[in-house]
């Protein structure tokens, strides 16, 4: 028995990444935060200094859809993402979605 056992990828390379979020399963909700934010922050602020303007309920509702699309490709293999994980991005979808359709003005309608 050594120290450090290494990654057995003979099988397929999903193995890896099971291996990896069994060990660490912070990482994948971690993953998932990190998505949102750089889809949130990085299209808020591009959108601001280009316009003057940002309309962070289209940025949160575009970084939710993202997470929630990665969430569901995590989800085809057992033991990525769990089931409560993949709630909580799909309530954080819904509710950026309900935020982006009642943020809308008149006049933009």
């Amino acid at each position: 028995m050594s120290l450090y056992d290494l990654p057995n990828s003979t099988v397929s390379p999903d193995t890896i990444l099971l291996e990896v979020f069994a060990v660490a399963p912070w990482l994948s909700p971690l993953l998932l935060f990190f998505v949102f934010f750089v889809v949130f922050l990085g299209g808020s602020v591009r959108q601001k200094a280009r316009t003057g303007t940002a309309d962070y309920s289209l940025w949160a509702l575009l970084g939710s859809i993202s997470i929630f699309l990665i969430a569901l490709f995590m989800t085809i293999r057992s033991g990525i993402l769990s089931l409560d994980n993949l709630i909580i991005v799909l309530s954080i979808t819904i509710l950026s979605s309900v935020w982006f359709f009642l943020d809308r003005k008149a006049s933009e309608l």
